[in-house]
């Protein structure tokens, strides 16, 4: 065998099977060995079994085709010819590894098995030609429970146990210490788990080769692996590559060895030597942690020439990738092998540094540097983060609604973290659940805590909108709220008491943790411009306030998908008189208390148009029960009795009247307009003479009106008459014309199925992706928290749909509804105003839709534009 000879892999990129026309014929290990191998690396030499063998593996009843094992006799015949070995040859064997090459960076569903080829007939013959045998014994005996493990689905714990005895015998702290007396009785011992187990160890190497295959392609169907790709909505990919590669031993010489090196730090991105060597090893070893491995650095003591040619091959590698890389290899005694590499992990302010600096020395295009960026890392550096490195163990852990982190004084009450925030102290709003009325309180406390809810419940949402962190379903926490405290077991925490959140773990911890602030210089800008370079959705916030909109531009907003002006009521100078509207026992009553608030709507309404000057301003009408809008607590109720000179008992009675079993389904929305049409006519007038207003003053406005909740055609066509009627009066009486859209939020799956008929009536839709969710799968967003967890921890479902939009189901009927809206209107402007418009995942998927934009919360934009840029670079 010729070491200087170059690699043999017969799938090259010419072939027939590279994945230019077949995406993931040889997955990204395998793509990623034919390239470095087209390179002259020194890549141990192989071959690949494409991915349409494992299709052929499943529609053979699980056996492997005899195209495929000709495949493999052939590639093996080729490996024999090169290496001068023979496949099973007891004088001079071929010993192979078998490996899995999945499609893309997915989680494993096969672990390597390392030198098949060998058997009891093979390892004596082989131990007598070697120095002194330890070689041969230590690969038979890491070759028996390898293959018993990862191929005949044998426990694992005996042959740990084995190994920890054998250990302990010999007194050695890692099995490099072990000789070769003491591996080959280990050897021996594993074989007899066999007969305890009742497996067979083939000695036949075609027989083991065959298995090894078939089980990493059973491996690939394993109902865990089949969950995750449904999940992450991967269900095209439809097999596995399967790479046989000739052994590359580290154990060989006593400079030998394996490690791995990440071509930039991946905690600093600096262009710096970092990684680790384990002397006299197998790469397993080194991700198996059992020995302590030495700093890459170390290497170049060890063999200067071997960690010149390394660092070489690395700045090679990296070039062809376009991305930092984290390379494997191994140091045989015949000299360094390269066994693999690969997109390198790294935190969230090594990517940019990496990015920039990829670009900055030419190494990578502004575009392939932008798809080595996880976006959840951008999330990640606008929010500060605790320092939790002195810190206790947490107090209780709930869910991480809102990233970022929060310190203070813990309040029950929304009003006492209103009294000391005036008062300029810090304050953390704990209550079981959040409700409209918390609103004060939600805007000046630091963080919020939940006992019940979920990711999208009332705190979540309001929170992300606000940019705060948020923890909810802490249901460790037992809240009484008569004496001003909380207990988590044994452990009370009072009204005042400090506490910390960490919004990016949901971890609560006792005591004021000191915080790590974002800084983020111009590095975020620049990835942000390259991201609108290279997008196509368009990407806007959810912004309620005036306030809400100049931060949602700061971030990159290209206009307010959703302003809920439900929001604009809650003000303290606001909530009286809307209550007195609710509480009006007639028409003439509610007329007289929207008479006034029509100025104050009105102002709104000017104040975020001149803000967002000519951008769309997508203004959703009044959507939420009415009842959410009366107090409670029988001070409140006291309150407004007496500012509308009426007993508290009346106040009580309409309260119980407009108190629904369930209010989400209930009267809310565009059912609200049916019925007090007085509603939607002030909310209508407000906004079109704001408009004319701001086009007075020659600043530019496109406004856009929402009518939410809509489940059939008629409901709209009636609506929307009522409202293009009196937008058309409005502007004949201030003299001004110009186009204002009206469509609907597509949040029921009615709408959804019956999604052609609507569009004749609609302008544009914006899904709802929130109650689409919570109306599709029979969750409450609000009480889902109490099980989803346990679905989540058991499989049934892979991610939370609330978070991460669900392809299968819900995902489809957008698909339907889309298709569908644009048959009935094909000028359909479509977009999304849920959460989901902040997931990078649910991004781009939205972009595979077609949408025309996406909406989120202000803090989510610049996650939004860089999955856009992403899905649109992928698609290209």
């Amino acid at each position: 065998m010729d070491p200087n000879a170059p690699p043999l892999f017969f799938f090259h990129p010419d072939h027939p099977d590279f994945p230019s026309g077949k995406k993931g014929a040889l997955g990204e290990k395998g793509k990623a060995l034919v390239e470095m191998a087209g390179l002259g690396a020194p890549v141990p030499p192989g071959f690949i079994l494409p991915a349409r063998f494992c299709v052929e593996f499943f529609q053979n009843g699980g056996t492997l085709p005899q195209p495929a094992l000709a495949e493999v006799k052939k590639g093996l015949q080729q490996l024999e010819a090169w290496s001068g070995n023979g496949f099973g040859d007891p004088k001079k064997p071929l010993l192979v590894s078998v490996r899995s090459s999945p499609p893309q960076k997915i989680p494993a569903t096969f672990t390597t098995v390392f030198n098949v080829g060998l058997s009891e007939s093979v390892v004596n013959p082989l131990a007598g030609s070697d120095d002194d045998g330890r070689l041969a014994w230590d690969a038979y005996r890491r070759f028996i429970a390898g293959f018993a493990v990862n191929v005949l689905d044998a426990d694992p714990e005996p042959f740990q146990v084995k190994l920890g005895e054998a250990l302990e015998a010999a007194d050695a702290e890692g099995d490099n210490e072990l000789d070769v007396s003491a591996l080959e009785a280990l050897a021996r011992a594993y074989r007899g788990l066999y007969e305890e187990q009742q497996i067979v160890l083939p000695t036949d190497p075609l027989e083991q080769i065959a298995l090894a295959i078939a089980a990493g392609f059973r491996a690939w169907a394993h109902p865990a692996a089949e969950a995750y790709r449904r999940s992450e909505g991967l269900e095209e990919l439809a097999g596995v590559a399967m790479v046989v590669q000739v052994m590359a031993f580290g154990t060989e010489h006593p400079q030998g060895g394996a490690g791995s090196l990440f071509t930039r730090h991946p905690g600093t991105g600096e262009r710096v030597p970092y990684g680790k060597f384990l002397p006299i090893a197998y790469g397993s070893d080194l991700r198996a942690g059992l020995r302590l491995p030495e700093e890459i650095t170390e290497l170049e003591k060890r063999s200067p020439e071997i960690y010149r040619e390394l660092g070489d091959w690395a700045g090679k590698i990296e070039r062809h990738f376009q991305a930092a890389q984290e390379i494997h290899f191994t140091i045989t005694a015949d000299g360094l092998r390269i066994l693999r590499a690969r997109s390198a992990e790294r935190t969230s302010r090594a990517s940019l540094k990496i990015a920039l600096d990829l670009v900055q020395e030419g190494v990578a295009s502004p575009a392939k540097a932008l798809a080595g960026i996880d976006p959840a890392v951008i999330t990640e550096l606008l929010h500060p983060t605790l320092d939790t490195s002195a810190a206790e163990a947490p107090l209780t852990k709930g869910m991480p609604a809102s990233p970022g982190s929060a310190v203070g004084q813990v309040v029950f009450f929304a009003e006492h973290a209103e009294e000391l925030a005036a008062q300029g102290i810090k304050t953390i709003l704990v209550r079981r659940q959040t409700t409209p009325e918390d609103i004060g309180g939600l805007h000046v406390a630091e963080g919020i805590l939940t006992v019940t809810g979920g990711l999208t419940s009332h705190a979540a949402v309001v929170a992300r909108g606000l940019g705060k962190c948020c923890v909810v379903g802490a249901g460790a926490i037992e809240v009484n709220y008569h004496i001003n405290e909380m207990t988590v077991g044994e452990v009370t925490v009072k009204r005042r008491d400090w506490i910390s959140l960490d919004g990016n773990t949901g971890e609560v911890f006792l005591g004021e943790l000191p915080q790590v602030q974002p800084s983020l210089g111009g590095d975020l800008a620049k990835i942000l411009e390259w991201a609108d370079a290279n997008r196509t959705m368009g990407v806007q916030a959810n912004a309620d306030t005036p306030e809400d909109a100049r931060r949602a531009l700061e971030m990159g907003a290209e206009g307010i998908g959703l302003c809920r002006t439900e929001h604009m009521f809650f003000d303290i100078e606001r909530i009286p008189i809307f209550r007195k509207m609710i509480l009006a026992v007639d028409h003439i009553g509610r007329s007289a208390a929207l008479a006034e608030l029509l100025p104050l709507q009105r102002k709104d309404f000017l104040e975020i148009l001149r803000v967002m000057d000519g951008r769309p301003v997508t203004i959703r009408l009044l959507d939420p029960p009415l009842h959410e809008f009366l107090p409670k607590g029988i001070r409140s109720q006291t309150r407004i009795a007496k500012s509308m000179g009426i007993s508290v008992e009346q106040v009580q009675r309409r309260t119980e009247l407009l108190s629904e079993i369930n209010p989400m389904l209930g009267h809310r929305g565009c059912r609200l307009a049916v019925t007090y049409p007085e509603i939607y006519q002030m909310q209508v007038r407000a906004i079109v003479e704001a408009a004319c207003i701001v086009t007075k003053e020659g600043i530019p406005v496109k406004p856009e009106i929402m009518v939410p909740l809509i489940t059939t055609a008629r409901e709209l066509e009636f609506l929307r008459n009522q409202i293009a009627a009196l937008v058309e009066r409005v502007m004949d009486e201030l003299g001004e014309f110009f186009p204002i859209p009206i469509g609907t939020m597509l949040e029921t799956p009615r709408a959804a199925m019956c999604s052609e008929s609507i569009a004749r009536h609609a302008d544009f839709y914006s899904f709802g992706t929130n109650d689409l969710t919570q109306m599709g799968f029979g969750f409450s967003r609000d009480d889902a928290g109490t099980f989803l967890p346990q679905y989540l921890e058991s499989a049934i479902l892979q991610q939370d749909p609330f978070i991460s939009l669900d392809k299968e189901g819900i995902g489809a009927m957008m698909r339907l509804a889309i298709e569908n809206g644009r048959k009935g209107n094909q000028d359909l402007k479509v977009g999304i105003c849920g959460e989901h418009g902040g997931d990078a995942d649910s991004v781009k998927f939205f972009h595979k839709l077609g949408l025309d934009y996406v909406s989120c919360s202000p803090f989510r934009i610049p996650v939004a534009k860089l999955a856009a840029a992403q899905a649109a670079l992928e698609e290209e």
